[in-house]
C-alpha cells in the first residue's frame, strides 16, 4: 500500500515538473519593444561656454590724486556722460592760477616794451592823412565837373588846367604825410624780435594753461558709454594715477558667448552656422539659438578638468537677442553644435544592437509573437542612435534590451505593460 502511494506522489511531481518546464517554454516574455520609425537625426556635440561682453572698457584717471567720490557700484547701469567718480584735484587748480597770473605779468611786459611818447604823433598824422584823402576826393569831384564844362566850351583852358593842378598838388601831399607816418611808426617800434618774444611766451603759457584745464576738466570720471559696472578696482578715498585702474564697463547690449572647441571638433563649425545654447535652471533647462560669429585662426593651450593640455580653439557665438533671457558677463551656457543631419531616417537606439558571430550587427526583432534575430547594416550615429541603412523597415518591432534572460530564436515575446 506505501509502495503504490509512493509511485502516485512520484508520478504527480514528475506530471508537475514537466507541466511547469512545458509552461516554462511556451510562456512569453514581456518586454519593452520599440516601433521603427523614420526621422531626423543629427550628429552634434556639447562645450560649455561663457557669456562676455563684446565691448569690455577699463577706465584710467588722466589725473593723478584722491578719489574723493565714488559713484557707481559693481553691476549698476550707466549712460553715457554719467559721472561714475570724482579726484580730487587741488594741484593742478594751484599750478592753473600760477599761470594765469603769469600771463597777465607777460601782456604788461609786452605793453612796456612799447615807446608810448609816440601814439598821440601818429594819432595826429592819421588825422591829417584823413583830411588830406577828403580834399583830394573833391578836388577830383571837382576837376571832373570843370572837364564836363570844358568839353562843352563852358570854361577856359587855364581853369581845367588849375584843377587838375590841384588834384596832383593833393595828391604829393598825401604821399608825403603817408611817408611821414610810416616814418613816426617805425620810430615807435620796438627792438627787432620783440614781438615774436612775447608772441612765443603768450603761446607758451596758453598752452600751458589749456593742458591744465582739460585736465582739470577730467577731475570728473565720465562713462564713455552705455555700460554697466563690471568690476570696481579701487574704493573711494585710494590715491590713484594715470596708470591705475579705476573700474571695468562692460556693454550688456552686446553680449557674445566664448567657447573653447578641440580642434578636430572645429572643423566641421562654420561661421553664421546656428547653434543651440542651453541655460541651466532649476526649473528647467532653456534653451534658445544662437550664431557663429567668428572663429579664431589659431589654437591656443588649455587645461582640461582632467589635468590634460589640449589644442582648443575659441569660437564667439552672437545669443539671439529676441529668444535670449536676461544675460550677464561671466554666466556659465552650454553650447550644442550640429555639424550634421540626416532626415527621413530608420533609427534605432544603439543599445538595441548586438553583435554577431562575423562581425556584423544584429537586432532582435519581434514578428508574429516570436524572437527573430535580424542582422542589420549602419549608418550615421550620435550619442544616442543610431541610423540603420539596411535590414529594418518602419513598423518593426525591436526589443530594446537584447541581453533579456531567456531571450532566444523562437521565443514568444509580448509588449510589456508601461
Amino acid at each position: 500500500m506505501e509502495t503504490h502511494i509512493k509511485w502516485i506522489i512520484t508520478a504527480i511531481l514528475v506530471l508537475g515538473i514537466g507541466s511547469y518546464f512545458a509552461y516554462s517554454q511556451t510562456k512569453p516574455l514581456h518586454t519593452e519593444l520599440l516601433e521603427v520609425k523614420e526621422q531626423t537625426v543629427a550628429q552634434e556635440f556639447k562645450e560649455e561656454g561663457i557669456v562676455t561682453s563684446s565691448l569690455e572698457q577699463p577706465i584710467f584717471s588722466e589725473i593723478s590724486g584722491k578719489i574723493v567720490k565714488m559713484h557707481v557700484k559693481e553691476g549698476q547701469k550707466v549712460k553715457k556722460g554719467e559721472v561714475l567718480a570724482e579726484i580730487e584735484a587741488k594741484d593742478l587748480e594751484f599750478q592753473l592760477r600760477q599761470l594765469q597770473a603769469q600771463l597777465e605779468s607777460i601782456k604788461g611786459q609786452e605793453k612796456q616794451a612799447y615807446k608810448s611818447p609816440y601814439s598821440a604823433q601818429v594819432k595826429q598824422q592819421q588825422l591829417m592823412i584823413e583830411e588830406t584823402k577828403r580834399q583830394l576826393e573833391i578836388g577830383k569831384n571837382n576837376y571832373e565837373k570843370i572837364k564836363s564844362l570844358y568839353d562843352s566850351g563852358a570854361v577856359s583852358k587855364q581853369e581845367l588846367d588849375d584843377a587838375e593842378n590841384k588834384v596832383k598838388q593833393l595828391e604829393n601831399a598825401l604821399l608825403q604825410q603817408e611817408q611821414a607816418l610810416k616814418l613816426i611808426e617805425e620810430q615807435a617800434e620796438p627792438m627787432p624780435g620783440t614781438s615774436q618774444y612775447y608772441k612765443g611766451l603768450r603761446e607758451s603759457v596758453n598752452e600751458q594753461i589749456a593742458h591744465l584745464e582739460y585736465l582739470l576738466s577730467s577731475k570728473k570720471i565720465m562713462a564713455p558709454v552705455d555700460a554697466v559696472i563690471k568690476e570696481l578696482s579701487v574704493k573711494e578715498g585710494a590715491m590713484v594715477t594715470p596708470q591705475t585702474p579705476l573700474m571695468t564697463l562692460s556693454d550688456d547690449n552686446n553680449l557674445e558667448v566664448e567657447v573653447y572647441l578641440l580642434t578636430e571638433d572645429v572643423i566641421n563649425v562654420k561661421e553664421g552656422m546656428i547653434v543651440e545654447l542651453i541655460q541651466k535652471r532649476k526649473n528647467g533647462d532653456y534653451s534658445f539659438k544662437g550664431q557663429v560669429k567668428s572663429i579664431a585662426p589659431a589654437a591656443e593651450e588649455k587645461i582640461s578638468a582632467l589635468g590634460l593640455t589640449e589644442q582648443k580653439v575659441k569660437v564667439t557665438v552672437v545669443p539671439d537677442q529676441k529668444e535670449s533671457p536676461e544675460l550677464r558677463p561671466g554666466y556659465a551656457l552650454d553650447v550644442v553644435f550640429t555639424t550634421l543631419v540626416q532626415e527621413n531616417k530608420l533609427a534605432v537606439p544603439k543599445v538595441v544592437l548586438f553583435p554577431t558571430e562575423n562581425g556584423g550587427d544584429a537586432v532582435w526583432v519581434v514578428k508574429n509573437g516570436k524572437a527573430k534575430m535580424q542582422e542589420v547594416k549602419t549608418g550615421m550615429e550620435t550619442d544616442e542612435l543610431v541610423v540603420i541603412e539596411e535590414g529594418l523597415k518602419a513598423g518593426d518591432l525591436v526589443i530594446k534590451n537584447p541581453q533579456l534572460e531567456g531571450l532566444k530564436v523562437g521565443k514568444a515575446v509580448q509588449q510589456s505593460n508601461k
